[in-house]
């Protein structure tokens, strides 16, 4: 039976579509062999657009998926060791297939449905005993490579070795954040967000609000993605809301919010004319070419795309989420009217119906925020909103111009057109018992209302990090604007990189500097991370911008030299100091990582040395350290140019991974650091991997001479270049990045091959930097990229 010690084995996955082979991809990547089944040649066309969509992290990997024909290879499922299906979305295919299976399958095999709101016990209840009790419900996100979220669904028959040991295996071997619902219509993410999603719709529609004005009011400026309401409609399919709603209430009679709900009038004409959304080409808007235009309501046409003109505070972004929230409440009609009926309803019927769906208030939160990508959960929504005093500006609550933000939000919900007579009984029964939020801290431990009317305490995971819990029950030690030092216990420190994109600063490395003194007189290993969406976008390019424009070159060189020093910190500090890399590490922020003892990279990590795409090149180190691995890396008796000439496309051309995988493939990784399936647990991973050093086998690095090539060496890497250029592949100025690159990397064009040290290639690149910086064609690709965020090739 799967557990959290089953890295490796044979799975069987029925339905090749979207998810079933994104299923099929993410289990390969996970280790384990795949049996992709479905009708005909679906499944081989299905692996063959696998591998073309770089689904895998390693191409190679694809020879670790079988496809084969659902109706005649079966058999093969007979030594697998779970099973999934990603079939139709139709109860009874699915109880057929289950069938088949169970005459198929060993007695230890697992069986799992990846449904994403059909009963669980109703289709596997015509099952022998012995297989109803190695059954459950294992909802997947699309794409699950991405989406951390899988919704747990056992049946009253799942045993607990079963559940147990599946939950342990997604969350150890996956890399999911496991979330167990009841085996009610619609589970806890189907049931609240597809509810969300269509009451958003009828509220806009009625109120006259126009597609963009409703994608921006409902996307970040209340914490929800940018796709909003209407460009998640046609993500989703707009046939595929329709039969959910549908599907929905004719299975819960009881429901008063899905039994006074009607379909919108627009929806339900798109559909009739074969506008199911981004599938069909069209639907709330239409992509024509690189143009995307708007559906008008009143024509069902389409036309421009139009600015979001909605009355409010052009700052209001910038301001902490639960002003901003408050704010969109307050908005004038109809503005305001939409946002509480988008925003409210959602979360009353949340309330209405959590004890039916979920074990508990923080899995309903945790579900929706990692299913929908939202900020908050609808009861983390409710106490931002119910707390503190508001100042009603328009006259919505009843004319009291200062009122309690719990008052204010029973108003609000007292006044939703199809709301219920009375609050839900969750928010009755927690105001009787004197809480105005779902949520609170006591003497540092975090609590949460539970359905038993009691102040719950949260149970603590120990795997799962939290910085924010961290900082709340008093464990950091040392903070400025920039950076924090936090005491993740066990004789490890964190260093909490936060500025904006974590972008470094001389303020920010001399902090790190000083935590890397501190660590090494008080602690025995060090993490940098954090939990924000990147490790760190590197130097923070304004800047240089402005030493530029004022030809403080000097100035320049001397920030250089700074983070040079720091990373020789990191590389020799007393104590280990491991790297904890999710989202981004790009430029200098790569190049901390780079000199740390070892990393933890979250598998889908971008890691690159990139600063050739702003004209520059790496100069924090970065360029020094990997030209010494590649000539160390060299057999005794082995010309090293080989090597050196990988690291020098790598370099020269700015690589950067698309996951943590191809980072070791180019250089940027190496075979000793880690990879993390799980961007919540990597802070953990990154710990364990910290304290193993510590008490194992770390060494402080020797100080040794580097070997520089010399001119030979250059002549052989501008060859290279040289190709490059006569094949036009790069420009003039893409030429001149790489001389200085090739020029650092043979160390100076030194006549023959001679030691140098690690200073004397610093120096190398701080000379070549501040000259690459004198240059038009440089500071024009810095401006472009901060004011586009996009590369410009000159």
């Amino acid at each position: 039976m799967v557990n959290g010690n089953s890295r490796t084995g044979k799975v069987g996955v029925i339905g090749a579509g979207s998810m079933g082979s994104g299923l099929a991809a993410h289990f390969a990547n996970c280790g384990w062999q795949v049996e992709l089944l479905d009708q005909g040649e679906i499944a081989q066309q299905a692996l063959e657009k696998i591998v073309k969509t770089g689904l895998l992290y390693d191409p190679a990997w694809a020879a670790r998926i079988v496809p084969g024909n659902a109706e005649s290879d079966l058999g093969r499922l007979a030594d697998a060791d779970w099973v999934v299906e990603a079939i139709i979305e139709q109860i009874e295919p699915k109880r057929q297939l289950f069938s088949r299976l169970a005459d198929v399958v060993s007695g230890d095999c697992l069986l799992a449905t990846n449904t994403s709101g059909l009963g669980i016990a109703e289709m596997s209840s015509h099952l022998p005993e012995s297989a109803r009790e190695r059954f459950l419900g294992a909802h997947f996100f699309n794409p699950p490579r991405q989406m951390a979220l899988l919704e747990l669904i056992p049946t009253d028959e799942s045993t607990a070795q079963v559940v147990d040991g599946f939950w342990s295996f997604a969350e150890n071997v996956l890399g999911k954040r496991v979330v167990q619902a009841k085996d009610r219509p619609g589970f806890i993410t189907t049931r609240i967000g597809i509810y969300a999603l269509a009451a958003s719709l009828s509220a806009a529609e009625r109120l006259g609000i126009a597609p963009e004005e409703a994608d921006m009011l409902m996307g970040p400026l209340i914490g929800r993605p940018r796709s909003g309401v209407f460009r998640l409609a046609d993500l989703v399919g707009l046939d595929i809301i329709a039969s959910i709603i549908r599907n929905q209430t004719e299975r819960l009679p009881n429901d008063f919010f899905l039994q006074a709900f009607s379909l919108p009038s627009t929806l339900q004409k798109l559909i009739d004319s074969g506008r199911l959304g981004e599938k069909s080409g069209a639907g709330f808007y239409q992509k024509e070419g690189k143009t995307i235009r708007t559906l008008d309501f009143a024509s069902m046409e389409y036309r421009d795309r139009i600015e979001a003109n909605v009355p409010m505070d052009p700052d209001l972004h910038k301001a902490p989420l639960p002003e901003r929230i408050k704010a969109a409440l307050f908005l004038p009609s109809p503005y305001g009217d939409f946002v509480r009926e988008a925003l409210m309803l959602p979360i009353a019927y949340a309330a209405e119906y959590a004890e039916e769906i979920a074990w508990d208030i923080p899995s309903i939160d945790q579900a929706m925020r990692l299913g929908y990508n939202w900020q908050l959960g609808p009861f983390e929504y409710w106490d931002a909103i119910a707390s503190g005093v508001w100042e009603d500006q328009i006259g919505l609550l009843a004319n009291r111009p200062n009122i309690s933000g719990l008052d204010a939000a029973l108003e609000i919900l007292s006044q939703l057109p199809a709301a219920p007579q009375k609050a839900p009984d969750v928010i009755e029964a927690m105001r009787r018992e004197g809480y105005d939020a779902f949520y609170r801290r006591e003497d540092g431990v975090a609590r949460y209302f539970d359905f038993a009317g009691h102040m719950a305490e949260k149970d603590i995971e120990y795997d799962f990090i939290v910085i924010d819990d961290l900082k709340a029950s008093g464990a950091e030690i040392e903070a400025t604007k920039e950076a924090s030092a936090i005491d993740l216990d066990d004789q490890v420190m964190l260093i909490e990189f936060h500025t904006k994109a974590n972008a470094l600063t001389p303020e920010l490395i001399a902090f790190t500097a000083s935590c890397i003194e501190r660590a090494e007189r008080e602690f025995d290993a060090v993490v940098i991370g954090n939990q924000g969406s990147m490790f760190s976008a590197g130097f923070n390019l304004k800047l240089f911008l402005d030493s530029m424009e004022k030809a403080d070159w000097s100035g320049m060189e001397r920030m250089l030299k700074e983070l040079q020093g720091a990373v020789l910190k990191l590389k020799y500090a007393k104590v280990p100091v491991v790297a904890a890399v999710q989202g981004m590490a790009l430029g200098g922020g790569c190049e901390v990582m780079l000199h740390c003892a070892q990393s933890v990279a979250h598998a889908e990590a971008n890691i690159g040395l990139v600063e050739p795409l702003v004209g520059l090149m790496p100069a924090g180190g970065g360029t020094t350290l990997l030209t010494d691995r590649a000539i160390a890396v060299a057999a005794q008796d082995e010309d090293p140019f080989a090597h050196l000439k990988q690291i020098f496309a790598v370099l020269s051309q700015g690589k950067r991974s698309s996951n943590a995988r191809e980072a070791k493939h180019l250089g940027y990784l190496t075979a000793n650091d880690g990879i993390s399936m799980s961007a919540d647990r990597l802070l953990f991973h990154a710990k364990m991997r910290a304290i193993g050093l510590a008490h194992g086998a770390y060494r402080v690095p020797d100080r040794r001479p580097m070997r520089a090539l010399g001119e030979d060496a250059f002549a052989r890497l501008m060859m290279e270049v040289h190709w490059a250029r006569e094949a036009q592949q790069i420009s003039e100025h893409d030429a001149l990045i790489a001389e200085k690159i090739a020029f650092v990397m043979s160390g100076g064009r030194v006549k023959g091959a001679v030691d140098a040290s690690e200073e004397y290639f610093h120096e190398l690149e701080r000379q070549v930097f501040v000259e690459l910086c004198q240059t038009e064609a440089t500071k024009a690709r810095i401006e472009h990229m901060l004011a586009t965020g996009k590369p410009l090739r000159n």
